[in-house]
């Protein structure tokens, strides 16, 4: 998972994020570090604040796709979702939508 660590993941948070996810979803970043990179690089390009909470608790988000996020952000309103997550990171369900 240091690949995280280009994105500015600190070691910290990559630890965490091992513990808390499963072996498979582990395994599934490994496979897709270019997809984890750019859907990371994305989310922080469009002001997403809390990165690290997203990683550690549903690193299923990154492994979309950065163009896949794309669509789930521009269907639910771009700046309405980035502003209801950064608000309450619960909110983060809209995109399973």
């Amino acid at each position: 998972m240091d690949f995280l660590l280009e994105c500015g993941i600190t070691e910290d948070i990559i630890k965490k994020i091992e513990i808390n996810n499963s072996e498979h979803t582990l395994l599934c970043a490994e496979w897709n570090m270019e997809r984890v990179v750019s859907s990371v690089l994305y989310l922080k390009e469009i002001g997403i604040k809390p990165i690290n909470k997203i990683l550690i608790n549903r690193f299923d988000i990154v492994l979309r796709g950065e163009d896949n996020l794309k669509k789930s952000f521009e269907k639910l309103g771009l700046q309405n979702i980035v502003d209801k997550i950064n608000n309450d990171i619960t909110n983060i369900c809209y995109l399973d939508k």
